[in-house]
């Protein structure tokens, strides 16, 4: 009459004691509890069938397992907080500095510029440059020219309040290729999501943005 711990979630034991079901009722028994259970069979079992003793160490040690994993998983998750809040606190350092995102968007506040970086895969022949409003109007073109493979910094002349997008385009002859962009943007403050999520930045004009996305600090 052994005690199945694989059937903790499943249907009663032999014995006639209920097994716990799911997996957070296997986590929450500790050892005081198993071995209620573990005197509890061995008071009933079948005296001209006894049950082996190696069968009662081998059920105790899973029990053991059980609660070995669940300390474990406590450790990691105090390590994880610990670590968090030593991102956060490196993090702060950023405040009022400015960074460089991968981000197309971007909302002045007030008259302005806005600059970033085009990063280009390989060579073109021109790269140009767009910048529309929010209703998806263009409202500005640069040339960059020829370009190689890279980061080509950029920079608008004074824009008026309001939201706008950055795109770009690689050209060679007559084949035109969408490349990505990236912003510079003032940090103000930092952003502890908490669960485990990495770190935050609060963005002049951007947003919340992960810190693992940022590529480069001014």
């Amino acid at each position: 009459m052994a005690l199945d711990i694989t059937g903790l979630a499943g249907s009663p034991s032999s014995s006639g004691t209920k097994g716990v079901s799911g997996t957070a009722g296997a986590s929450q028994m500790g050892q005081e509890e198993f071995m209620q259970m573990l005197l509890a069979e061995i008071n009933n079992q079948d005296p001209l069938n006894p049950q082996s003793s190696s069968d009662f160490v081998a059920q105790l040690a899973q029990i053991t397992s059980v609660d070995n994993l669940s300390n474990l998983n406590s450790q990691i998750a105090g390590l994880v907080s610990s670590m968090q809040y030593s991102q956060a606190m490196q993090a702060t350092d950023l405040v009022g500095k400015t960074v460089t995102v991968s981000a197309n968007i971007m909302e002045l506040e007030s008259s302005g510029t806005i600059a970033g970086e085009v990063r280009m895969p390989g060579s073109a022949e021109n790269v140009q440059m767009f910048i529309h409003n929010a209703q998806g109007d263009v409202v500005k073109t640069m040339d960059l020219g020829a370009q190689v493979s890279g980061s080509v910094p950029f920079t608008t002349d004074d824009l008026p309040e309001g939201v706008y997008s950055v795109s770009a385009i690689a050209v060679n002859g007559t084949t035109e290729q969408s490349v990505p962009v990236a912003l510079n943007a003032k940090v103000n403050s930092v952003v502890i999501p908490g669960g485990g999520k990495d770190i935050e930045l609060n963005l002049a004009g951007i947003g919340a943005i992960p810190v693992s996305q940022i590529s480069k600090i001014q």
